[in-house]
């Protein structure tokens, strides 16, 4: 483990943390209250029947914990170009992309645009902001400036106000959003560098997946959370992850681990709230890991109620694949393929220049 403190110096975080990513996630704590505080655009209609999503990455991982959360109204996510057929002009599209130049974001609102589909847009600013001025779209402008992947505070309870404004969130909901921002304040104190290894969970789970293929495993309820560790790793860490929520790997996944792979670390994520058949499920899982000899950690959400345990895990673990990227010497902010990616994307496409915008 001696190793591992050395790769995580103050020296190795400055020398591949160059565009100090680090400091984004530092800011979250105020970042969230700063949301709370910007004047909100909304769309004022008196009913609707689907709340219609569209996002990409980062930016849609706020819808998902939207989702996750409230739970008790028709909402759908669209991570693509087309909205589904059937959305119409009875429905909500909310638009969402951090930089408002995300191509299918922008498609999605291109086409809600053509059929006058009531919607309401989010951004740091991009095409999506200039796009909604021009044509009478309520748009709400969130902080510029960050990582696009570490905007999510703004984004998030950016949303929590539009809706609540617009009756979808009640009051109790809205109060139980405005609580959970403490939790950031909290867990800042814990997870950066100048807490000491057997002090910081975000530097223990970082180690424990270091140099072997995890996989992340946590209940349906909190599928916004699992799916957003699988991708961080991926995106912010540089490596492979897979992942998938209880009860549904119990009926298929559950049979690989008839034989020990060494290649693999598993994560459990819990929570409080995870409902007592899901419990059991665990422990069963458990069991199953250990005579297979399989290394798993097993990790429980800080907070108080289910809104605070998903944010808090946002963070925590978001900030463990900051370390893993310094672990894997590589720069955490940078996404070289996806850079490479658009650019061939945009050469081939041309996809936004057609768009009616």
């Amino acid at each position: 483990m001696s190793k591992l403190k050395e790769i995580i110096s103050y020296e190795d975080i400055i020398n591949y943390d160059r565009s100090n990513i680090l400091n984004d996630f530092r800011n979250w704590p105020k970042l969230s209250l700063e949301a709370f505080e910007k004047p909100i655009a909304i769309k004022k209609i008196s009913d609707y029947k689907n709340i219609v999503f569209c996002g990409m990455g980062g930016s849609a991982a706020s819808c998902d914990v939207i989702k996750d959360w409230i739970g008790d109204i028709n909402i759908t996510i669209v991570r693509n170009y087309h909205l589904p057929r059937w959305v119409n002009v009875k429905d909500l599209v909310v638009a969402v992309s951090y930089s408002g130049n995300t191509e299918e974001t922008l498609s999605c609102y291109s086409e809600a645009l053509k059929k006058s589909i009531p919607m309401v847009t989010i951004s740091s600013g991009g095409l999506l902001e200039s796009s909604s001025k021009k044509n009478s779209i309520p748009h709400n402008k969130v902080t510029s400036g960050l990582v696009p992947r570490a905007a999510f505070p703004p984004l998030f309870y950016t949303l929590v106000r539009i809706l609540h404004s617009m009756g979808i969130v009640n009051d109790e909901k809205f109060k139980e959003a405005k609580s959970s921002v403490q939790i950031f304040t909290l867990l800042s104190k814990s997870i950066f560098p100048e807490t000491s290894f057997n002090q910081n969970i975000s530097k223990q789970v970082a180690s424990f997946i270091h140099n072997k293929f995890p996989v992340v495993y946590g209940s349906e309820g909190i599928k916004s959370v699992v799916e957003r560790f699988r991708k961080m790793i991926c995106e912010m860490g540089k490596w492979h992850a897979m992942a998938d929520t209880i009860p549904e790997m119990c009926h298929n996944e559950i049979v690989s681990y008839d034989l020990h792979n060494p290649m693999i670390k598993i994560i459990l994520l819990r929570t409080r709230s995870e409902a007592s058949e899901v419990s059991v499920r665990f422990d069963i899982l458990k069991s199953i890991l250990s005579n297979s000899k399989q290394k798993f950690m097993e990790l429980q959400a800080p907070g108080e109620n289910y809104l605070e345990n998903v944010v808090s895990y946002f963070y925590l673990l978001d900030v463990s694949t900051v370390y893993l990227a310094i672990m894997n010497k590589v720069d955490p902010s940078k996404t070289k393929s996806i850079d490479v990616f658009k650019n061939q994307l945009e050469k081939k496409l041309q996809y936004v220049e057609k768009l009616f915008l």
